[in-house]
């Protein structure tokens, strides 16, 4: 505004008349110089008749840091290289308040009484169906809430499918958290997509604890706890295609995997394990061959050490379980950290010994197991053994386990999504957005970013998606 009104409509730098060529106003101008920015934006329009440009609305405060953000996020280089891009078509979505002279647009957002909330996320199955403990490191979330997995919230079904919260301390310094707000089905999505992209190894999930994030929303006090609805999405009403989806193997170096089901196989020491999964079935069977079998219990845990998810051939802690293979985890080195995981099902099939060889066979579905074996490209297994029982008991520090471990590593299966037509119910389907042109005519290359989107999609600006 201050180059319109303050300069006769004349650009600071390039000297040339607004009113007649908006296009030749420089990117640096706009978003470098303080009295320039510091002044607000205006959208202008252009007199059919004439040619003449004039105000079509002048933006509020929150449109003006919004339009900033996009500014500097499109063009991150120098301010140099700034002065050589001029013109910027902007979208806004806002109120139109013509009692004012030049028309002003209030934002969207702020009209719909938009707020933001920052905070520790944590997933709604810890919070309620485990009555605040974590379910992988078992500590209270409304005390540590930094010591709440990423594996934990965005790799176990029954934690991503629950939803989130954001949580904020009861009062300043207590040290005590409730939660601030649950999040829509929108936002939940879009906390999902952003941790998954800052942490895109599945195998080092468990080693980063504490998530806080910052969600924008309008917020539904009318709810217990309050909803913090995403804009401009806090209601879904109408009708959808009838969507099938199917999946393939699709390994990490991107290219085709050669079957499906896929099979490693692999042996340490006494004992073999094989293990299938099926993509397209999404589901998983192990096979285990244990030839030093002499009555006692067996357990292969899902890690390099002997903690974490772990499934356990035994009679259990108590030795009154029916023999056979259970799912536990494992969160300490003691009784007190090994318990039932009841959160998993597992299906046995086999259950054979032979002289002393050990056979086992069981199976699971994606869903019904922790194990990210749906999407983890490398699986390490550790195992033990006792040493005469097959009660759980301590396996001793060198004779009951084995220090080697399995080492598998997977194709990555993926899914593909297949329209048919038809109305019914809608799917949610989440991941980042690419407009057609730069993926099919720009050779998968975002036009203003050059970024590879095979690679980087999240490297993919908005102006080059909505305003090109």
């Amino acid at each position: 505004l201050w180059c319109w009104f303050q300069n006769g409509k004349l650009t600071l730098d390039t000297q040339v008349d607004l009113s007649l060529h908006p296009e030749q106003h420089t990117i640096h101008c706009l978003i470098d110089v303080p009295r320039c920015y510091e002044s607000g934006y205006a959208i202008v329009e252009q007199d059919p008749d004439t040619g003449i440009y004039d105000i079509a609305y002048v933006l509020d405060d929150y449109e003006n840091e919004r339009l900033r953000q996009i500014l500097n996020t499109t063009w991150e280089f120098d301010a140099t290289v700034r002065s050589g891009v001029q013109g910027f078509i902007h979208s806004v979505v806002g109120i139109p308040d013509d009692s004012t002279d030049p028309p002003s647009l209030q934002s969207y957002d702020v009209a719909q009484g938009v707020q933001e909330v920052t905070g520790y996320v944590v997933d709604l199955y810890c919070w309620d169906v485990r009555n605040g403990l974590a379910l992988d490191t078992n500590v209270s979330l409304t005390l540590y809430p930094e010591q709440h997995t990423i594996h934990c919230m965005v790799d176990v079904p029954q934690c991503y499918e629950s939803g989130f919260a954001v949580l904020q301390e009861t009062s300043v310094g207590s040290g005590t958290y409730e939660i601030a707000y649950i999040l829509d089905d929108v936002l939940n999505a879009l906390l999902i997509a952003e941790i998954e992209a800052a942490y895109p190894d599945v195998d080092q999930r468990s080693n980063f604890q504490g998530y806080t994030w910052t969600a924008t929303g309008v917020p539904d006090l009318a709810q217990d706890p309050p909803v913090l609805r995403s804009i401009g999405h806090s209601s879904y009403t109408g009708e959808a295609a009838i969507i099938t989806t199917s999946t393939t193997s699709t390994p990490t170096d991107g290219t085709a995997c050669t079957t499906n089901p896929d099979v490693v196989i692999a042996t340490v020491n006494d004992l073999t394990l094989s293990i299938t999964r099926d993509c397209d079935a999404e589901t998983v069977e192990i096979q285990m061959e244990y030839a030093n079998y002499a009555d006692q219990w067996l357990g292969i845990v899902f890690g390099e050490s002997m903690l974490g998810q772990a499934l356990l051939y035994t009679t259990g802690l108590q030795g009154t379980d029916t023999l056979s293979v259970y799912p536990y985890f494992i969160d300490a080195m003691s009784g007190a950290g090994v318990n039932p995981n009841t959160d998993d099902t597992w299906t046995v099939s086999q259950q054979t010994v032979v002289g002393t060889t050990l056979q086992l066979t069981l199976s699971s579905t994606f869903a019904e197991t922790s194990v990210p074996f749906g999407s983890a490209s490398t699986l390490t297994i550790s195992y033990a053994f006792g040493t005469s029982d097959t009660q759980l008991g301590y396996h001793g520090s060198s004779v009951g386990r084995v220090r080697s471990a399995f080492t598998f590593d997977f194709c990555t299966c993926s899914s593909v999504v297949t329209f048919v037509e038809g109305v019914g119910d809608y799917t949610t389907v989440t991941g980042p957005v690419v407009d057609n042109w730069c993926w099919y005519d720009n050779d998968m290359t975002a036009f203003d970013t050059k970024a590879d989107l095979t690679v980087d999609p999240y490297n993919h600006t908005v102006h080059c998606m909505i305003d090109v």
